[in-house]
């Protein structure tokens, strides 16, 4: 198979200014050959032995882009293709070959993951069919996972996709997701990359006719993430909800770029983003919404909210509209701030402790993102996560 040959960004690029890109070029990005005893034990040890309450009972594990059967969960097979019903991973017998060809520098981690992917997990729920899926992808050295979605008409998936890993550790996810005929799709994703590593993705989403896509991205943790996502609502009717929250520590540094295409009538965006930067992190969101001539009747709305509760810290939000018709509902906005010093000081003379009034705060300000899971378990699992993030946080949380 021959492919472009990847050309990394810089941040010259335009989206790429904010992007975490020193010294990537030093990067080792070959991943290990095969899954070892001692990546497993390790993978083991990161996950843990008991599932958590709400856990989805069929669940695949993928160790730097490999598919781990040993540690699937559920109603899945033992062998490397036949993960479950409409699901499988297939394996890649050697390394794409780059070719001369060249390709958008928004897909250039794309395409660095398929020249060293090893193989691609494939969800496929037929017309009609529900399929509910935990997937977790543990990053030990470095891989390059790749994941397709393919929902046939009318059909649903309940996705929930979890990133863990490694202190150093180098992961290169490359996502794309095609939604039929009224499909549906709610996709929880929780990433928490270990101290040090580097995360980076691309998220490729085709959405159809009367096609509902619901995502929900919580992003957390390693020294450094880059989320790329390309969106085109392509169907009459489609509708997008995209709504994340990252939390920013120490000298982190979180980017991302969504760029949503309206490209048919009546189709509809709600995208939100709340980020919070503490201590020297640093956090940068572009979010471009583009409405073409063959969306008459299109609605999309964005609201982008930071707030730094550090004295270096730094938040870049960049909301973009591209309107190319008049037929259309359109609203943007990007506001950054710092907790508010008249409840805060409320709060401590209610009798909380600073930890817990702090986190009270920060709770609330991303609580509107996880409330928007629909299944209680799985908001239970989101705050659970990130409980440890925040001082006194499960104080805040029983007090919401």
């Amino acid at each position: 198979m021959i492919v472009p040959a990847p050309v990394l960004p810089t941040t010259r690029d335009e989206n790429w200014k904010h992007a975490p890109l020193r010294g990537i070029e030093r990067l080792r990005w070959a991943p290990p050959t095969a899954l070892t005893q001692e990546a497993r034990l390790a993978a083991t040890a990161l996950l843990g032995d008991d599932p958590p309450q709400g856990a989805i009972s069929t669940r695949i594990v993928l160790i730097d882009g490999l598919h781990c059967p040993d540690l699937a969960r559920g109603p899945v097979g033992g062998d490397a293709a036949g993960v479950g019903p409409g699901v499988a991973f297939h394996a890649t017998d050697a390394p794409a070959q780059p070719g001369a060809a060249t390709v958008s520098i928004d897909l250039a981690f794309a395409g660095l993951n398929r020249h060293h992917r090893q193989g691609e997990l494939r969800i496929r729920v037929p017309d009609g069919e529900t399929l509910e899926l935990e997937v977790v992808c543990i990053a030990l050295s470095c891989g390059h996972p790749a994941l397709r979605i393919d929902l046939g008409a009318r059909a649903t998936l309940r996705l929930f996709e979890r990133h863990i890993g490694a202190t150093g550790s180098l992961a290169n996810l490359a996502l794309s997701v095609q939604l039929g005929h009224g499909a549906r799709l709610e996709h929880a994703r929780l990433l928490q990359p270990a101290d040090g590593a580097r995360h980076f993705e691309t998220l490729e989403a085709v959405v159809g006719a009367d096609a509902q896509h619901r995502m929900i991205q919580v992003t957390s943790g390693a020294a450094a993430t880059r989320s790329t996502a390309l969106v085109a609502l392509e169907g009459a009717g489609a509708d997008l909800g995209w709504h994340t929250a990252v939390l920013g520590a120490g000298t982190q540094t979180h980017d991302a770029y969504v760029r949503v295409t309206h490209d048919a009538p009546a189709v509809r965006t709600e995208q939100g983003f709340r980020g919070i930067a503490a201590d020297r992190s640093r956090i940068a969101f572009n979010g471009h919404m583009r409405v073409t001539a063959r969306a008459p009747g299109a609605h999309s709305a964005q609201t982008l909210r930071g707030l730094t509760a550090g004295a270096a810290a730094e938040i870049d939000l960049r909301p973009q509209l591209e309107i190319d018709i008049d037929d259309v509902r359109a609203s943007h906005g990007a506001t950054i701030g710092k907790l508010d010093a008249d409840m805060l000081f409320y709060l401590l003379s209610r009798g909380l402790d600073p930890a817990t009034a702090d986190s009270l705060l920060k709770w609330a300000f991303i609580a509107d993102v996880i409330a928007r899971l629909s299944d209680p378990a799985w908001r239970s699992r989101f705050e659970d996560a990130l409980a440890p993030l925040l001082p006194g946080a499960h104080a805040a949380r029983s007090l919401t």
